[in-house]
């Protein structure tokens, strides 16, 4: 298929079925994974690989930069500290119940410690478009927006811990020091290279008058050159953006607030083709080889979340509806779980468990992509936080 019909069709799609979804009083998110779905399956026809990258690159860009325009020095001081007792709590109870509920069934160790070490990612994109789309307001959203950027950043160092510890167990030889410093430089190299580009972009934009087109074209530049330039040395992409977002907040407030106004007035449409593209790439073959684990790793996960985020919001003072929403907020699973289910594959090569990692973060995902939304949505309409 023409990739112009493809992109058109995809978003007339998008927009018929949005429309419906939301006569039905449901997000438009579920419209656009479903106009993927259909194209996918009526037709036939798999996105072109470019395509995917180039789309999921540009979406999650603009969504970390998105999240990190949240951190500013007010909002931090206002929930900073409640942010990382509840983060740490949600951290730690999802990965141990996953882990739990999946060696209850399989009685395999390694399996679970991957697994579990998954869990607490949660998904910027997935859950970032969901709020924009309730247009939601709120300390629940706050607190959403903030743990889903940095939950990422903790499961890259736990995922390679336990990397090292299920090498062990499978005879394959392994470096704590080696096996930790590849995620310690992506990490840490990501929040320099975005803190750098940040503090680069205020001190010149504070410098020249800028039109607001002019400051749309400035800052897609900086965000996609971050974004580029992350993959390129090899560091977290995600937070280098996040950084950006947050070192330009915290030091030009009025062009930060304006950038970020500018780059959502153009997410409609790659919000579209970004859950589209995921729509496309969904495959359910799978899931009759793997549904047991698929099922009791999708409720620890989910019971975890829930359970972990309710104990971290009564030990850090949060509002009831923090506690007892704000782990429905973030079940969203996508992006991160996926590349280090492939660096799993990669560390555990000639051995079984790597494939079998890769079906089922593959299948929880597609599963999480339909029910995830709604939960999501089911929260914040319950914590009178969605503005439509």
């Amino acid at each position: 298929m023409n990739i112009y019909v493809l992109v058109g069709l995809i978003l007339t799609l998008g927009f018929i079925l949005g429309r419906i979804l939301r006569k039905l009083r449901l997000t438009e998110i579920l419209a656009y994974l479903i106009s993927g779905i259909i194209i996918s399956q009526a037709l036939n026809f798999s996105a072109p690989v470019q395509f995917n990258i180039i789309i999921t690159g540009v979406t999650l860009a603009f969504v970390a930069f998105t999240v990190g325009s949240t951190f500013s020095s007010v909002f931090l001081k206002r929930i900073g500290k409640r942010v990382i007792i509840v983060l740490t709590a949600q951290v730690l109870i999802t990965s141990i119940a996953a882990w739990g509920f999946v060696y209850l069934l399989t009685r395999d160790l390694a399996l679970s410690i991957v697994l579990g070490s998954l869990a607490p990612a949660a998904s910027p994109a997935g859950t970032i478009a969901v709020l924009r789309d309730l247009r939601a307001k709120g300390t629940l959203t706050d607190m959403t927006m903030a743990i889903v950027g940095l939950a990422d950043a903790i499961v890259v160092v736990i995922f390679s811990m336990g990397i090292v510890v299920v090498q062990m167990l499978s005879g394959i030889e392994a470096s704590i020091s080696s096996s930790l410093s590849s995620p310690l430089w992506e990490i840490l190299g990501g929040l320099g290279l975005g803190v750098a580009m940040g503090i680069v972009a205020s001190y010149f934009t504070k410098r020249i008058s800028l039109s607001s087109e002019q400051i749309f074209i400035v800052f897609v530049a900086i965000i996609l050159l971050c974004w580029g330039l992350a993959e390129m040395i090899g560091v977290s992409a995600i937070l280098a953006c996040m950084a950006l977002g947050a070192t330009v907040i915290n030091l030009n407030v009025q062009i930060g607030n304006r950038a970020n106004e500018l780059v959502d007035s153009i997410m409609t449409p790659v919000f579209v083709l970004f859950f589209a593209a995921i729509g496309m790439a969904m495959d359910f073959s799978f899931f009759h080889l793997v549904w047991p684990v698929v099922l009791v790793y999708c409720a620890g996960r989910t019971i975890g979340m829930v359970v972990g985020c309710r104990v971290g919001a009564i030990f850090s003072g949060s509002e009831p509806k923090v506690r007892r929403y704000l782990g429905l907020a973030l079940l969203n699973q996508a992006g991160v779980v996926m590349g280090l289910a492939f660096l799993a594959a990669q560390a555990l090569s000639g051995h079984e468990l790597g494939g079998t990692i890769i079906t089922i973060m593959a299948t929880t995902t597609a599963v999480y992509g339909f029910f995830a939304p709604l939960a999501l949505q089911y929260a914040v309409k319950k914590a009178g936080e969605a503005g439509t």
